[in-house]
């Protein structure tokens, strides 16, 4: 008789259970009518962002010409990157999230280096380096689970040839998800038990 009700049970377990679904970031929500760069917002898509410029890659390029800016965009037509070479930061603001891929291009160098590290209370979970090109974005994939600050870090490469220079980064199409709140699942295992136990008890009290 149990296994008469574990399916259905199980069923109402998926159909209860918050399913996780990817945010997808393009960038291109931001208004950007002017070549010009401008740090993004720290609140952007509810997260904490640091030390990361927005750029519209097309008129960038009219401006200053071909460069990692105009072949990082994935998505027309804002692209984002770590100004001025520095090391920027992507926090949660309270909800942990996973850090599943992103596009990376060199901005200025070819084999440019990303240092992309997941951290969760201080504890640093991921660590992992990528190398990306100057002349087409790139996806990698990092599935970091369960984070809260993640960290990314570009360094070294060769000159690409363009007409300036730096070791940025160039970042489109960033896809993330947020981790459901702990108390959803226990009131789903909570509310799972009962039907279980209720369940249980009706089969006994029919055996009899």
């Amino acid at each position: 008789m149990k296994a008469r009700f574990f399916l259905p049970l199980a069923t109402l377990a998926f159909s209860i259970i918050p399913m996780c679904r990817a945010t997808v970031v393009t960038f291109d929500d931001i208004p950007k009518n002017t070549g010009t760069a401008s740090f993004l917002q720290s609140d952007y898509q509810g997260l904490v962002w640091s030390n990361f410029g927005i750029v519209n890659a097309v008129l960038y390029t009219s401006l200053h010409g071909v460069s990692g800016t105009y072949y990082g965009m994935v998505s027309a037509s804002n692209v984002a990157f770590n100004a001025l070479g520095s090391p920027a930061e992507i926090d949660s603001t309270g909800t942990n999230f996973n850090f599943l891929s992103a596009y990376l291009t060199g901005a200025w160098n070819s084999n440019l280096n990303i240092e992309v590290q997941g951290f969760s209370g201080g504890d640093l979970l991921y660590s992992t380096t990528v190398v990306a090109s100057a002349t087409s974005p790139t996806l990698f994939t990092f599935n970091y689970q369960n984070i809260d600050r993640l960290y990314l870090n570009s360094f070294g490469g060769q000159d690409a040839g363009f007409s300036g220079g730096g070791e940025n980064f160039e970042m489109d199409n960033f896809t993330f998800d947020f981790v459901p709140e702990p108390s959803a699942f226990l009131l789903t295992s909570a509310g799972l038990l009962s039907l279980c136990l209720f369940s249980n008890r009706r089969c006994e009290t029919h055996r009899k």
